[in-house]
């Protein structure tokens, strides 16, 4: 349950757009079907048209039910399959898709949980009820190879591996400016911050930062950018995002941690997602643990960009 006051500088705004801007983890559909579904109050009074126009002063209740109570469905999306056995299957995923449903109900639908049950019928119950299978995440506009396991000793298997540090995980990532020098590593710990409202990442010197370590390397300059290989050692949270940032090289296209001038600038070529993609994975497979490596190349729209700086 959510508690809002609306403020003058919002007021005669739609209950839908107010709620998208205060919850943008939620998708408009999903917002909508709270509304329609008598999940919404203003001023103690149930709401159900989306349209309904808020007033300085309007206080807002939204209940949002829990994953358990929305339920996740099979659905028939296509996916890129690289690798498939009875043990795991390997997406090479597209940039906008959500890996799985947030605690809340968020992005019950079209998001690759809800892909792989429909194509392979059973998944690891490992992850728990809304990420069933999920091995390792993306964030939703980041692309590339992903694994996910179809039985739990499968899930056990691969999440050894990362744990251990085994998995070989490479990216390729567009940067502001020409970094330098060409090959280098960055070694930062990570905690989360809710400064301001937001939850995002930070390099922090505390106890409980995560250690984080990211190895690099320049493939080439393009224009004012750099196009870099990226090998993360450890898996943290916006690791990639945040590392660069630090060290005054931005991840092009990010709107979080991004620079917002190269962002518009790259923006007018066709950016509109963060320049970052999972184009390599070697691990060992459960069902003999031979090593299997597997290559995903850049995707057309951020191919695209790279052809319109040179």
């Amino acid at each position: 349950m959510r508690h809002y006051i609306v403020n003058k500088s919002v007021a005669d705004t739609r209950l839908d757009h107010y709620l998208s801007k205060q919850k943008p983890d939620l998708t408009r559909a999903f917002i909508q079907k709270l509304i329609k579904g008598g999940s919404v109050f203003v001023n103690s009074k149930k709401i159900t048209k989306a349209s309904h126009k808020l007033k300085e002063g309007d206080e807002l209740t939204i209940i949002i039910p829990s994953i358990k109570e929305v339920g996740i469905v099979a659905e028939a999306i296509p996916l890129d399959i690289v690798y498939e056995d009875s043990d795991i299957i390997v997406v090479n995923k597209p940039a906008g898709m959500v890996v799985h449903p947030t605690d809340h109900g968020a992005h019950v639908s079209g998001t690759l949980v809800n892909a792989l049950m429909h194509h392979c019928k059973d998944l690891s119950g490992i992850g728990g009820e809304k990420r069933p299978g999920i091995v390792h995440r993306l964030d939703k506009d980041t692309s590339g190879l992903i694994i996910s396991a179809k039985n739990d000793q499968a899930h056990q298997f691969i999440s050894k591996q990362i744990e251990g540090r085994t998995v070989v995980k490479k990216y390729f990532t567009l940067l502001k400016g020409h970094l330098s020098p060409k090959e280098g590593s960055i070694e930062a710990p990570l905690i989360k911050s809710h400064a301001g409202g937001k939850k995002d990442m930070q390099i922090s010197g505390k106890a409980s930062a995560k250690y984080a370590l990211t190895h690099y390397k320049v493939v080439k300059y393009v224009g004012d950018y750099s196009l870099v290989e990226v090998r993360i050692v450890t898996g943290r949270t916006h690791q990639i995002r945040v590392h660069f940032k630090a060290i005054g090289h931005p991840v092009c296209g990010d709107s979080m941690y991004g620079d917002a001038g190269a962002n518009e600038k790259l923006r007018e070529l066709g950016l509109t997602r963060q320049f970052l993609h999972a184009t390599e994975l070697i691990f060992k497979l459960p069902k003999n643990q031979k090593e299997l490596h597997l290559k995903a190349e850049l995707p057309k729209d951020l191919n695209d960009v790279l052809k319109k700086l040179i």
